[in-house]
């Protein structure tokens, strides 16, 4: 059973493990995020402080982790969901595996890039 949930047909053993480890540091970020938001915040929480709570490497560093892990586990969880249901063929999931890359990296970057200008 255990070799049958794990086999590169239904995914492959690294983007399992991947998911299990994003949802463990998605739930840590989130809870570090609250806290920093709301325990240790620099003023009130309003849009004009957001540069100076930002300006602080402990949330930048969180919300920079956290985004990567979630892009990560969401579009890992959409390629396990598309490999049920469609792309029988080595070649189709290579492409949609590639596409999902593309996306997860632009979407990063477009993450980072947003967060960066309350930064500088």
């Amino acid at each position: 059973m255990r070799t049958q949930t794990l086999d590169r047909s239904r995914g492959g053993m690294w983007p399992w493990l991947g998911q299990r480890v994003t949802a463990v540091v998605i739930i840590v970020t989130i809870m570090v995020h609250l806290v920093l938001t709301h325990f240790f915040a620099i003023g009130e929480l309003s849009f004009e402080n957001i540069a100076d709570r930002l300006a602080s490497t402990a949330v930048l560093v969180n919300d920079v982790l956290l985004l990567v892990a979630v892009v990560y586990h969401a579009l890992n969880g959409v390629r396990m969901v598309a490999y049920d249901y469609a792309f029988r063929g080595q070649g189709a999931r290579r492409g949609f595996d590639a596409f999902l890359w593309v996306a997860g990296l632009l979407a990063v970057v477009y993450g980072i890039w947003a967060l960066w200008v309350w930064v500088s």
